[in-house]
């Protein structure tokens, strides 16, 4: 009986055929393994690991937690340069993995072809046609063709893994860079902390006693505030703000489970706008004049950063507004209020 094709067709009794295809196979596996970029472990790889991307990560995470735990509370712009050197990292992670299953798959496929002799994916031409020359011809062009693409994309994932794993490397970098930049200020920092002790929200008894007593907030402001508590500090930074520059729609300030300052008492937000849309233009000249007498008189009012327009100024680094990462929305990027904290 004669011996079937991988699609159960019946084969030529000719060794003739099955070794033009052999043949093939071999330049094909031949041809894919020298086409191949080299894998990602390899020497001649990306730059940088993701284990190396991790080790580096894990170092800048932890002196990023002394230094804030040091400076007082929440470092901004550190925090968001490592959140984007976490997403980062985890996109060029993926992109490695994707590279080396489709770099493994090429592999396997020319592998196949050579090992077994039979032509993957392609259909054998039957043996009752004519012109077998030309249809060895044709079937090699197919598999060309077809691993070609597979090629084709192998090379895109190898670029995007390269864009991604470079991105992260910047992102360290930026991190590494905050670090050296607050950690400069050290000396100023040290002084401006000791200067201004840490206050808490406190709780007053009523007149006449009994009772749970009621969140110590402000009082005669020409604004509504939203989340009235907060610590002495804030207190005296909203009345003087308020009175210079309001009414302003809202201020809002104390937000009960909040991790950050505004769950401390130590922020308030000055809107120049509300249900999430963007202040008009005179609203944002009026945002842009608060954020600058902030700025002119930090040191009084005892500041620690304050947040306009997708912007941080931090009074405990060297310095300047600094661009944010997008978070996504008009409220979440600070275009329709200036957040204040206070030390």
């Amino acid at each position: 009986m004669a011996a079937l094709d991988p699609l159960g067709r019946t084969a030529r009794a000719s060794g003739g055929r099955g070794t033009a295809r052999r043949l093939a196979a071999l330049a094909l596996a031949a041809g894919v393994t020298v086409a191949l970029p080299p894998a990602s472990g390899s020497a001649a790889a990306l730059p940088q690991a993701p284990e190396d991307i991790k080790k580096k990560y894990a170092k800048l995470k932890a002196q990023s937690e002394k230094l804030s735990k040091e400076y007082r509370g929440e470092l901004v712009t550190l925090e968001e340069a490592k959140k984007a050197a976490e997403r980062a990292g985890a996109d060029a992670a993926r992109a490695d993995r994707e590279y080396d299953a489709a770099r493994a798959d090429v592999a396997r496929l020319a592998s196949t072809s050579y090992m077994t002799g039979r032509l993957d994916v392609v259909p054998i031409i039957s043996s009752a046609e004519p012109g077998a020359a030309v249809r060895d011809a044709a079937v090699i062009e197919h598999i060309s063709r077809n691993n070609g693409r597979r090629l084709e994309n192998l090379k895109t994932l190898t670029a995007q893994a390269e864009k991604s794993d470079e991105t992260a490397r910047k992102k360290l970098d930026a991190v590494e860079k905050e670090i050296k930049d607050l950690t400069s200020q050290r000396t100023r920092v040290k002084k401006l902390l000791a200067k201004y002790e840490p206050q808490v929200a406190r709780t007053q008894a009523p007149s006449g006693g009994g009772g749970a007593g009621r969140p110590d907030g402000a009082s005669g402001t020409k604004s509504p505030i939203v989340g009235n508590s907060m610590t002495a500090r804030m207190r005296t930074v909203l009345v003087e703000v308020d009175g210079r520059f309001g009414p302003f729609p809202s201020i809002g300030c104390a937000r009960p489970g909040d991790p950050q300052d505004h769950g401390s008492g130590t922020a308030c937000d000055f809107m120049e706008s509300t249900g999430g849309a963007m202040p008009s233009a005179s609203a944002q000249a009026h945002g842009d004049n608060v954020s600058q007498y902030l700025i002119n008189n930090a040191s009084r009012l005892g500041l620690k950063y304050i947040i306009w327009k997708q912007r941080i100024y931090d009074f405990r680094s060297s310095g300047g507004w600094r661009q944010m990462e997008d978070r996504g929305s008009i409220t979440q990027n600070h275009f329709d209020h200036v957040h204040v904290s206070v030390l």
